[in-house]
């Protein structure tokens, strides 16, 4: 499957970056991506573009996007059949910046030929969440017979040789909204409707899912960056996971809505690990909130609130490395809200994303979600 690199590019890092503002808003409107912490650099020839570079997914493809020119690469088309459902879609890369992971729901149809990958189609595991799986039996296929209905998906993508491999089929129906690598660097878990799929990419095992229950479709996961549990939002609750034992905790409740948006995205973990942030839509009038979530006891702290601003309908967050303040996307008004912890509870005027100049493109889908 792989290409064989021209020499002499390199790329010095793998950032993820929005696909709905500035520029790069028309080309790319409708896609979306999953936000993680900066990998480390690739060494070597690539045919990723050289310098820092983002990857943004798309429907049908992930399209690199060379960061100091704001220029768009060719995509790197997604074998799928049909197109899935807007913001029904998810990435996320290795810690070594290598490989990144897409999951997402193949419409119905035949899928586009690929490469024999070498090992058979996916089995399932009793493994625990994060556990490596043994090594496939030889001589199967993972390709479904053609005409079959909708099936949802993680695709890994060689950022080296910008080149995605055969889906690897995952169970459960529903959303396709989040995907997160675990440290070890080869086992993914992939939102699948109301379930969490472990899959190891270097085998292309999947694991037995861990389902949260109906009603709890997964609309975003962050990892602690100093312990074995995942943060798994739903609505109106975020539910702790414990990777290694492959166990499910009391769920927070928070009273917050997830975003209006399809694929929202609203938590993530300081890198402390000491605090939780959700973000949502919550009472008296479910205006946009964001809450602190203390992860030592479960306890949830008092709400900022948008509401001075104006409608708002919050669809994700990024903490600052520091955790000194928090950066929060309104999907509803083409903004960003800044909320220094320091004063958590009076957010500052929001930063207004750039308008196109006059004569120039269309301003895309108007909604930013990541």
């Amino acid at each position: 499957m792989a290409l064989t690199p021209p020499s002499g590019r390199r790329r010095s890092h793998f950032l993820v970056v929005t696909a709905t503002a500035g520029l790069l808003a028309p080309a790319l409107s409708g896609c979306g991506l999953f936000a993680q912490p900066r990998p480390s650099p690739v060494g070597g020839a690539s045919l990723a573009p050289a310098g820092s570079v983002g990857y943004v997914v798309c429907p049908n493809a992930v399209t690199p996007v060379e960061l100091a020119t704001h220029t768009a690469e060719a995509p790197i088309p997604l074998p799928v059949s049909g197109t899935p459902e807007q913001g029904d879609f998810a990435i996320a890369t290795s810690p070594d910046g290598r490989w990144a992971y897409v999951v997402t729901t193949e419409g119905a149809g035949a899928r586009s030929p690929q490469p024999s990958a070498g090992t058979s189609g996916p089995t399932t595991s009793s493994s625990p969440l994060g556990a490596p799986q043994a090594p496939p039996s030889t001589g199967g296929s993972s390709q479904p017979p053609s005409g079959v209905g909708a099936q949802n998906v993680v695709i890994p993508i060689d950022l080296v040789a910008q080149r995605a491999g055969a889906p690897i089929d995952i169970p459960g129906r529903g959303g396709t909204h989040a995907i997160v690598v675990l440290p070890d660097g080869h086992t993914v878990l992939a939102a699948s409707g109301s379930a969490l799929v472990p899959v190891d990419v270097a085998t292309r095992h999947v694991g037995t899912p861990v389902d949260l229950g109906s009603g709890r479709t997964v609309f975003g996961m962050a990892l602690d960056p100093v312990s074995t549990t995942l943060y798994v939002l739903v609505s109106g609750g975020v539910v702790p996971v414990n990777t290694v034992r492959d166990t499910t905790g009391a769920t927070i409740l928070t009273g917050l809505a997830v975003s209006s948006v399809n694929s929202p995205h609203g938590i993530a973990v300081t890198q402390s690990g000491s605090t939780v942030y959700v973000v949502g839509q919550g009472p008296p009038d479910y205006g946009g909130r964001v809450l602190p979530i203390t992860t030592a006891t479960g306890a949830v702290g008092a709400a900022a609130s948008f509401d001075a601003y104006g409608i708002s309908d919050p669809a994700a967050l990024a903490v600052e490395p520091d955790g000194s303040a928090l950066l929060v996307v309104d999907s509803a008004n083409n903004w960003v809200n800044p909320v220094p912890v320091a004063s958590f509870a009076n957010p500052p005027t929001p930063v207004r994303l750039p308008a196109q100049g006059a004569g120039g493109p269309g301003p895309g889908t108007g909604h930013p979600t990541d």
